[in-house]
């Protein structure tokens, strides 16, 4: 039941950011709007990246020995705190970009 769990978390956080990504592209002027985004997810795709390499890293090296589960765990983690980058770096250039 943990993956389960893990799965409806993400997508409740997913949506959530989503939703606050939307009210802030459409609230205030669409040029400030766009560099936000942008820049949201270029943070959280270099987030996601390295999240990626690493978990490929240890599934290479011969020492460490994954299974299929800690593998989907892994990668459950590594998308949400892809998605925690997204949102919380919306968040602050969204602070940061009103002055």
């Amino acid at each position: 039941m943990g993956i389960e769990l893990a799965i409806v978390l993400l997508t409740y956080v997913l949506l959530v950011v989503m939703a606050y990504l939307v009210f802030v592209f459409t609230s205030d002027k669409e040029k400030r709007g766009i560099i936000i985004i942008n820049r949201a997810y270029n943070y959280a795709y270099s987030a996601l990246s390295f999240g990626v390499l690493v978990i490929f890293a240890l599934i290479k090296m011969p020492n460490v020995t994954l299974d299929k589960q800690t593998t989907n765990y892994l990668i459950l983690a590594c998308k949400f705190i892809s998605v925690i980058t997204l949102g919380g770096t919306a968040f602050i250039l969204n602070k940061y970009y009103k002055r």
